[in-house]
């Protein structure tokens, strides 16, 4: 490894060069171990543990060339089981199988996260609704409709509904950054389980112009169920992300049998609840 070992007038090692110097010289080395390996997005380069004693330098130091790093958005670091550092290619990973909000998620992995509601009403369900909140005839919900920006363009479209009854005043509240924050927050919801169903799907001509991309544009679509620790569910949505922006990962150490799900009409995931709304 190569240090500057240059002094200031009073013949004193400049401390603020040479650690500068040892970050850019490990920002160098770990790219080479990137492009040797082939190494491609979404694959990892190694735990923070290993890869300091592969280069030979301290935990400290290591994680000065990963920061820069990740501020350019060449490598996320991964918290939890099965993490460590993984090669990037500047889309959000989104983690399913973690409690972390998604601003905190984009937060750790340089990007920002802002939201705005474009629209919120109280209103009758319609059937579909009914179905989805496992409402009675008779009640009412909220229907919110948020925008999400990463690094200042349109990242998400998320359409939420909400049983009106459970949640009196629910709209004066600032629900833009995270719904189930205020639910947790002001109307003690504890969300157990939540369950998201994937599918492929093409931006609509409406939806394309929110999202600032051409009409057809691939997008992932997530069908979204919160139901709290009274087995009421309280919310439904429907999340629509740019493909391009962003990668969904799990980790699970469990395997569930085919068979089983045969009479299942898709595989959802079940996750811990979480702030991402």
């Amino acid at each position: 490894m190569r240090f500057d070992t240059s002094v200031n007038g009073g013949g004193h090692v400049n401390s603020a060069t040479s650690n500068h110097s040892t970050t850019d010289d490990l920002i160098r080395r770990i790219r080479t171990i990137v492009r040797q390996k082939r190494l491609l997005p979404g694959e990892k380069v190694g735990t923070e543990r290993a890869l300091a004693q592969s280069l030979q330098v301290n935990r400290s130091t290591l994680r000065n060339a990963l920061s820069r790093l990740e501020e350019t958005h060449e490598i996320v670091r991964l918290i939890g089981r099965g993490g460590g550092i993984v090669v990037s290619d500047n889309k959000l990973v989104r983690h399913i199988d973690t409690p972390d909000s998604l601003r905190d998620m984009a937060r750790r992995q340089g990007h920002r996260i802002e939201s705005k509601v474009l629209s919120a009403s109280l209103s009758a369900p319609s059937e579909a609704d009914r179905r989805h909140l496992l409402l009675p005839d008779g009640t009412s919900i909220y229907r919110i409709s948020r925008l999400r920006d990463m690094d200042g363009s349109p990242f998400s479209l998320e359409q939420s509904i909400v049983p009106a009854d459970l949640f009196p005043q629910l709209l004066t509240k600032d629900v833009a950054p995270s719904l189930y924050s205020v639910l947790t927050r002001i109307y003690c919801v504890a969300i157990k389980t939540v369950q998201e169903t994937f599918e492929v799907a093409e931006a609509t001509f409406e939806t394309a112009n929110l999202l600032n991309q051409p009409e057809g544009t691939p997008l992932v679509r997530v069908l979204r169920s919160a139901t709290d620790t009274h087995n009421r569910i309280v919310e439904h949505s429907v999340d629509l992300y740019v493909a391009s922006k962003v990668r969904f990962t799990l980790h699970s150490n469990e395997f569930v049998r085919l068979s089983m799900l045969r009479d299942k009409p898709r595989v959802d995931s079940h996750q811990p609840a979480s702030e991402t709304r």
